[in-house]
C-alpha cells in the first residue's frame, strides 16, 4: 500500500509520521528544533531515513508543513524572527537531490486545513478557511478541494497578518495591528502579564509571583469564568476580534465553513458561541439566510503531518484518500 512520509516544522519540535491514504499515522514521532538549523536539518534527514525503512518500497514522498511564506517546491521564502536558517533555504530541491523522491512543502495553516477538509471537521466540503490559534496565528484557505495557490501565493495564506486594529501592537511583519499580534494564544496570554507587571488587581496576583510562565491561555479563560475583571475584558477582547478576523476571512473568500484549532480550542465554549453569534449578525452573504458555521478543529496535533502528506499526494497527482 502506498504511505507517505509526513513532517511538520514547527518552532519547538518536528513531528513526522508515515501517512496511510486512509488518513492513518504510523511511526509518529517528535523531535525538538530548539537548536541551530544545521542540527535541525540533520536530525530531519534521520527521521527521514527511520521512516523510509519503517515504509518499506512504498512510499510516494515527503510533504512538509512549515511556517512562513512558502512555495510549495522551493521551500520557505520569508519568516522573520523563527528558524534562522529556514528562510531561503532550497529545502525541496536538498532533499530530493538526497532522498530521490518527490518533496512538496505547504504553510503549516494551509496543511491543517486541508487535513481538516479531508479528514475532519470539514469533511466532504470543497470550499473551507482555517485557523490555528497558538504562538502565531496559522490559516489556510481550501478552494475546490485544494489549497488556494497562484504565482505569488506559493501554496498558504497569511489571514493571520490581516489587520483587525490599524492602532494595535507591532507585529513580526512590521505592520501594526495584525490578528497575530491580538488573537494568538500567546498574544492574549501577554496581555494577562502586562496587567500584572504593571500591578493590576487580578486573582492571579500570587501566581504571577511564585511562577509567571504558569500563566497562559488557559489562565485568561479560567479567571474570566471565576468572575475577574482583567480575564474578562481580556476575553471579552479576544472574542470580539477573533469574530472581525472571522467575517473578513468569509467577505474574502465566501467558504462553507471556517474551522478554528490550535492548542486555544481547547476552551472553544468559553469563545466559539460569541463567535459564531457575531458572524451570523454581520457577515454579508447571499442568500441572506446563508449560515457559515464557526467550528473547532478535530484532528489536533495530527493535523499538519496529515495535511502536509495529502498537499503532496494532490501535487504528484496521486490517489491518497481512501
Amino acid at each position: 500500500m502506498t504511505s507517505i512520509l509526513g513532517f511538520d516544522l514547527g518552532g519547538t519540535r518536528l513531528k513526522s509520521a508515515v501517512v496511510k491514504p486512509d488518513g492513518a499515522l504510523a511511526h509518529t514521532g517528535f523531535d525538538s528544533t530548539r537548536c541551530d538549523f544545521d542540527q535541525i536539518l540533520g536530525r530531519f534527514e534521520r527521521r527521514i531515513e527511520e521512516l523510509l525503512e519503517a515504509a518499506g518500497s512504498g512510499c510516494a514522498g515527503i510533504g512538509i508543513a512549515v511556517p512562513g511564506l512558502t512555495e510549495s517546491e522551493f521551500g520557505v521564502r520569508r519568516l522573520p524572527g523563527k528558524l534562522i536558517g529556514l528562510e531561503g533555504f532550497p529545502l525541496v530541491d536538498h532533499l530530493e537531490t538526497r532522498f530521490g523522491l518527490p518533496v512538496r512543502c505547504l504553510a503549516d495553516g494551509g496543511a491543517a486545513v486541508l487535513a481538516e477538509a479531508v479528514h475532519g471537521a470539514a469533511a466532504g466540503l470543497d470550499d473551507v478557511v482555517g485557523f490555528t490559534l497558538g504562538t502565531g496565528v496559522g490559516s489556510g484557505v481550501v478552494i475546490g478541494g485544494r489549497p488556494l495557490r497562484s504565482e505569488h501565493l506559493g501554496a498558504g495564506m497569511q489571514l493571520g497578518h490581516l489587520v483587525i486594529r490599524s492602532e494595535g501592537p507591532t507585529c513580526l511583519c512590521g505592520s501594526r495591528g495584525c490578528a497575530e499580534t491580538l488573537v494568538s494564544a500567546d498574544a492574549v496570554a501577554a496581555r494577562l502579564h502586562e496587567h500584572l507587571e504593571r500591578g493590576v488587581p487580578c486573582i492571579w496576583r500570587d501566581r504571577w509571583n511564585n511562577d509567571r510562565k504558569d500563566l497562559g491561555f488557559p489562565a485568561v479563560i479560567d479567571g474570566a469564568a471565576r468572575g475577574d475583571r482583567v480575564c474578562g475584558e481580556i476575553l471579552h477582547d479576544f472574542r470580539r476580534d477573533l469574530a472581525a478576523l472571522v467575517v473578513s476571512a468569509a467577505h474574502a473568500f465566501y467558504p462553507s465553513m471556517v474551522v478554528i484549532g490550535g492548542g486555544a480550542i481547547e476552551a472553544a465554549e468559553a469563545f466559539l458561541p460569541a463567535v459564531q453569534e457575531y458572524v451570523d449578525r454581520y457577515v454579508f452573504v447571499h442568500p441572506p439566510d446563508r449560515r457559515i458555521p464557526v467550528v473547532p478543529a478535530r484532528l489536533g496535533s495530527r493535523a499538519g503531518v496529515l495535511g502536509a502528506a495529502l498537499h503532496l499526494a494532490q501535487s504528484v497527482e496521486l490517489e491518497f484518500a481512501a
